[in-house]
């Protein structure tokens, strides 16, 4: 098995080191371990349901190589978009929601703007700047609901 065979792959791996240890070193804010697993599973589970119906039914994006699935894709699409919602219901505060969406609306934003300026991600029919009001819509609200339900089954510290 190769790896570093393929145009920017190097980025996507700088970004999930990044992620990783971002995860393992934050201070514990809204989430307990167990929060942040089951966080983690939800939303890798959501990134690849929709990165599969934008990738593959609609053909919206090609990551690194068209009609395959290589191992920096796996690890993107488990642990990347994963990573940043944990941080994201972690750091959430109901006094600065709509500031902490914006952020990491834009966070969200440029890291995929970065897939796509190192070659590793090509669009097809798809702008980048597309998937602003997605982001936006996820951290604003899909995100804070999803803190309540996981509150209520005490996986998580909530200090408000």
């Amino acid at each position: 098995m190769e790896i570093m065979k393929y145009q920017g792959e190097w980025y996507v791996w700088t970004v999930l080191f990044v992620f990783i240890l971002i995860l393992l070193f934050m201070p514990k804010k809204n989430l307990t371990w167990a929060g942040i697993f089951i966080t983690l599973g939800i939303a890798g589970f959501l990134t690849w349901v929709f990165d599969s119906i934008a990738g593959s039914v609609f053909d919206l994006f090609d990551l690194a190589k068209k009609n395959t699935t290589e191992l920096s894709d796996s690890f993107l699409l488990s642990f990347v978009p994963a990573s940043i919602s944990v941080i994201y219901v972690n750091f959430y505060s109901a006094q600065k929601r709509w500031i902490i969406a914006l952020i990491f609306t834009f966070l969200s934003f440029f890291l995929e703007l970065g897939l796509v300026k190192v070659g590793y991600m090509n669009n097809n029919n798809w702008e980048t700047w597309y998937g602003l009001p997605v982001y936006f819509v996820i951290y604003r609200f899909f995100f804070p609901w999803f803190l309540k339900l996981i509150s209520t089954k005490r996986l998580v510290k909530v200090t408000t």
